[in-house]
């Protein structure tokens, strides 16, 4: 089902890689020289690491010791001139970003898959071991009168009647799996902000639903079952949770 106007504000395509212990995070420079003309803006991402030791002296005493920050790159963030496409090269995988306006699964995952075949020749990972799309939407509701979360989402969070409350905010976390797409798993994240304007001036609820469906895998980096995996599994199981998660008003709200 497409809608007009989808709530879709990032669709987000990820695979995460093994590479081989020598290779070198400059080459995913070249990568960039392969998409510069689409990608033109680029960020280089770091991993920052430190800690504590404990030390024992002769007395018995502990003793902690920070240790020495280290950075060392990570990969590089490549960003389209409007700012609506995102791709991360990193030497533990590939992400690609799409930020609203979302047109449809075909454009999105074609230019994904086009990417990740431009790095997956040039790192040549050992091994693929996660493969991951990740859908943050944010339905705007109209804040008139109480809002009832149920007549526009299925699943949500019940409060004890025996409480007299109200609720002004909540954050819930669900992990589900489906027989149907074994072994693939989804998160499944929800929350409310404050009530805030649409682009007409009407005063509305943003009610976040992000859906993360992802499987652990163990395939090389060319294998046709990638893309069975993510047009299959993990596509059919994202749409299953958002269609059956939101009510027929809801979906008044993006034509």
């Amino acid at each position: 089902m497409i809608f007009p106007n989808p709530p879709i504000t990032e669709a987000i395509f990820d695979i995460t890689v093994n590479l081989r212990d020598s290779f070198n995070h400059e080459i995913l420079l070249t990568f960039h020289e392969e998409v510069k003309e689409s990608f033109p803006n680029i960020q280089k991402r770091m991993a920052f690491q430190g800690g504590i030791e404990l030390k024992l002296d002769n007395l018995d005493e502990i003793h902690p010791q920070l240790l020495p920050i280290s950075n060392k790159p990570e990969g590089y963030i490549f960003v389209s001139q409007d700012e609506k496409r995102v791709v991360q090269a990193r030497l533990n995988g590939f992400t690609f970003s799409r930020l609203k306006p979302y047109e449809s699964w075909e454009s999105f995952y074609t230019e994904a898959n086009q990417l990740w075949e431009k790095y997956a020749q040039l790192t040549s990972p050992v091994k693929v071991t996660r493969l991951a799309l990740r859908y943050i939407n944010q339905i705007l509701i109209p804040a008139t009168g109480t809002v009832e979360l149920k007549n526009y989402i299925k699943t949500v969070p019940e409060i004890s009647n025996d409480l007299s409350v109200i609720m002004e905010d909540y954050f819930m976390r669900i992990i589900v799996a489906h027989a149907d797409y074994r072994p693939s798993k989804a998160i499944i994240n929800q929350t409310i902000g404050q009530v805030t304007e649409n682009e007409k001036g009407e005063r509305v609820v943003p009610l976040i639903f992000d859906i993360d469906v992802f499987q652990q895998v163990n395939l090389q980096h060319d294998d046709e079952e990638i893309k069975n995996i993510f047009e299959l599994n993990l596509r059919s199981f994202r749409d299953e949770i958002f269609f059956k998660s939101i009510t027929n008003q809801t979906k008044e709200l993006f034509k």
